[in-house]
């Protein structure tokens, strides 16, 4: 199963934002047109200290919008919507 090339980094925002222990392909990372959007969310991660144990609380999930908010020290938003007045 291939992950399409125009949604990777949009799987990494997820999975470095988010609990757990984050993996990023070898061949992901050295991709010079990715690299230096990942070394930014490995910073992201760090500065706000998440880990395998932070909090997570999922604020919205359809299928135009994801926003969960993480230890209560960032908020991630993925999707094309824009409207969140009621979050």
């Amino acid at each position: 199963w291939v992950f399409p090339d125009e949604k990777v980094l949009l799987g990494y925002v997820y999975i470095v934002t988010h609990p757990g222990i984050p993996c990023i392909f070898y061949d992901h990372f050295f991709n010079l047109d990715i690299q230096g959007s990942i070394q930014q969310l490995i910073q992201l991660r760090r500065r706000n200290g998440i880990n395998a144990m932070s909090k997570i609380t999922i604020q919205e999930a359809e299928s135009d919008i994801y926003v969960a908010n993480i230890d209560d020290r960032l908020i991630v938003k993925i999707g094309s919507r824009f409207q969140m007045d009621h979050l």
